[in-house]
């Protein structure tokens, strides 16, 4: 009888825990507003240039897209990237 009581106990557990890998996270919604305002002054910011200047903003504009993305997903985020993003910073 106890034999049954533990593995019931163990199953259940198993069960009703969600592996922290398989939760999903809120973004910060203060973080949320900063990179998408940065995507927005991208965005104003390419439309004033034009040919290799352009196309390095254009790909940081679609490496924000990623991010913010990802962040919406609930997906991890390198802090990293989030800072380059932050700084204003052309890759």
């Amino acid at each position: 009888m106890k034999t049954k009581i533990l593995i019931l106990a163990v199953a259940l557990g198993m069960f009703a825990a969600t592996p922290i890998w398989a939760q999903q996270q809120k973004p910060d919604a203060n973080l949320m507003a900063q990179v998408e305002k940065r995507l927005a002054e991208s965005d104003s910011k390419t439309k004033g240039l034009t040919g290799g200047p352009k196309l390095k903003w254009l790909l940081r504009q679609a490496e924000i897209e990623k991010v913010v993305d990802r962040l919406k997903a609930g997906q991890a985020v390198d802090p990293k990237e989030i800072d380059v993003i932050l700084k204003g910073q052309v890759n």
